[in-house]
């Protein structure tokens, strides 16, 4: 403990990995056809369902209609 503030040695901002996996979300998140499968499946487009999309998963990706671009 320094300063009286705890010093993180472990968690999500240790990981380097985790900038890219941002990116990957954020571009994602402006995709068309993520918007369009969104819309459709009644969801909101955010960074949570712009992970699952990229994983193949969740309500937007599980729309019939989907198309990737």
């Amino acid at each position: 403990m320094k300063n009286g503030i705890w010093q993180r040695v472990c968690g999500p901002d240790a990981d380097p990995f985790n900038k890219d996996r941002a990116k990957a979300n954020q571009a994602t998140k402006i995709n068309p056809a993520f918007q369009a499968a969104c819309s459709e499946a009644g969801v909101e487009p955010t960074k949570r369902q712009a992970s699952k999309w990229n994983h193949k998963k969740g309500a937007a990706y599980k729309t019939k209609n989907h198309i990737r671009y």
